[in-house]
């Protein structure tokens, strides 16, 4: 009982330090292509110089990015850097970033 008790405390101390991903959805009828840069990485995982390209296809909502990332949309060449825990919804070919409340790295 007691060990168990000491786990709930060390776990609920925890949890707040876990990292959420950022959320990306695609509300437009056409799929995009996308490029990932990913903090703590040299440029992706297979080291190329342009980063992990990913297919976001139409009406999707995904988790992304859990350490922060540099977006960049293909199709129209705009960038945007996320952060865990923020929300990029593409509509009509723009990416839109959305900060998380409790943010405490800033915007960028």
């Amino acid at each position: 009982m007691k060990h168990s008790v000491i786990f709930l405390i060390i776990l609920t101390l925890a949890s707040p330090s876990a990292v959420f991903a950022a959320t990306l959805q695609n509300t437009d009828s056409q799929e995009y292509e996308m490029q990932i840069k990913e903090e703590g990485q040299a440029y992706s995982r297979y080291y190329g110089p342009y980063g992990d390209e990913y297919r976001i296809i139409e009406h999707c909502k995904t988790d992304i990015c859990h350490y922060g990332c540099e977006m960049t949309l293909l199709d129209t060449g705009q960038k945007v850097w996320v952060n865990p825990r923020d929300e990029v919804v593409i509509s009509y070919g723009v990416m839109k970033v959305t900060r998380a409340v409790n943010d405490r790295r800033g915007g960028y």
